[in-house]
């Protein structure tokens, strides 16, 4: 028995050392290191921006009076829809009514006077200069009293087309100047929608002297409120000078009235743009990442390289070319594509045989 075990010695000896070194090595070897990812977006979703808009309405009316009074009358109310002809409001007309019917009086005495005077006139008995007189006397009081109609006639205010009431910012009984707002009214049919390119994209649009910059993108997209629904829109106008505070150019887009939705001036739009159609077309897609992102080899220190994730926990240095730094980010362009993982930060301290894991952020309580 003796014999025996010191026969198996050795073995079991060989046995120890080698589960020793498995131990070992299981403790040496290092776990995957978390590491920040950023995926790459396609070149043409880069290139979609959106822009905040307004609705205005084609043909817009801002109804007021041409006298001062007190509102006595506002028949409308936003969204209703108008004849011509149909009568907004009305101010206080008393005052208008007395001078009416004191500038009748002094007509038809006038016009008495003048047919007593042709009749004495036809008779010899006055001279022509009189008659003249009373002539010019009955066509005073004629225009008087046809402008005291028309006074009384601007103390009615009424549609001047067929339309719908887009607002009405004024009260029964409230005081209203001469061309103070009583009513905006718009007519149905078309709408325009104006927005504002920023000078920054404008000055990318290559120039052409037979073809405007805005009409190289003939078919804008335009969404109303929170409505994911696109309408597509023509160009209709557009400023050639910048604004002084925003320095962007205003565009304006024309469609028609939507059948589906309600859309009154002044309500929220959105124009998404395709800049692929205005700025000028690259041959290598061009790549905006953190500056923490780029990273040099060590063997090549004047290439620089980018670090994309290979499953499950390797990475692989892919050579760039790098660009400006823009407010995106550093410009990269090299062996990449869209939808690509590649380190977004500490680039620097990762290598082909470092194992990595990506990093999750962890959800809050």
């Amino acid at each position: 028995m003796r014999n025996t075990v010191i026969r198996l010695l050795p073995a079991l000896l060989v046995l120890l050392l080698v589960a020793g070194a498995a131990d070992a090595e299981d403790q040496n070897e290092q776990p995957p290191r978390p590491v920040k990812l950023i995926t790459l977006e396609a070149s043409g979703a880069a290139l979609q921006r959106q822009f905040p808009a307004r609705v205005e309405a084609t043909t817009r009316s801002n109804l007021s009076f041409r006298m001062a009074g007190e509102l006595l009358e506002v028949n409308v109310s936003p969204g209703q829809q108008v004849t011509e002809g149909t009568l907004i409001a009305r101010i206080d007309d008393r005052n208008v009514r007395s001078e009416l019917d004191s500038a009748r009086s002094r007509l038809e005495l006038a016009q008495a006077t003048r047919e007593r005077m042709r009749y004495t006139l036809e008779r010899g008995a006055i001279s022509q200069a009189r008659f003249d007189e009373s002539e010019a006397e009955w066509r005073a009081a004629r225009a008087t009293f046809e402008q005291a109609e028309e006074q009384l006639e601007n103390t009615q205010l009424r549609a001047p087309y067929d339309g719908v009431i887009a607002q009405v910012p004024v009260d029964n009984r409230q005081i209203v100047q001469v061309q103070e707002t009583v009513a905006v009214i718009q007519q149905p049919g078309q709408l325009d929608v104006v927005f504002h390119l920023p000078q920054q994209i404008v000055q990318q649009i290559p120039r052409s002297d037979s073809v405007s910059p805005f009409e190289t993108a003939m078919a804008f997209e335009v969404r109303f409120g929170n409505s994911e629904k696109p309408y597509l829109a023509q160009l209709a106008s557009y400023t050639t000078q910048a604004s002084a505070q925003s320095l962007a150019y205003e565009v304006t887009l024309r469609l028609p009235q939507p059948d589906d939705i309600t859309l009154l001036d002044g309500m929220s739009a959105t124009v998404r743009l395709d800049l692929g159609q205005l700025l000028p077309a690259s041959d290598n897609a061009v790549w905006h990442l953190p500056p923490e992102a780029i990273s040099y080899l060590a063997d090549s220190p004047e290439q620089a390289v980018v670090w994309r994730f290979q499953s499950p926990d390797r990475l692989e240095a892919v050579p760039v070319e790098v660009g400006r730094l823009t407010s995106k980010g550093l410009e990269v362009s090299g062996e990449l594509d869209a939808n690509d993982r590649v380190v977004a930060a500490g680039a620097h301290r990762v290598s082909t045989e470092v194992r990595v894991t990506p990093w999750v952020k962890e959800q809050g309580l």
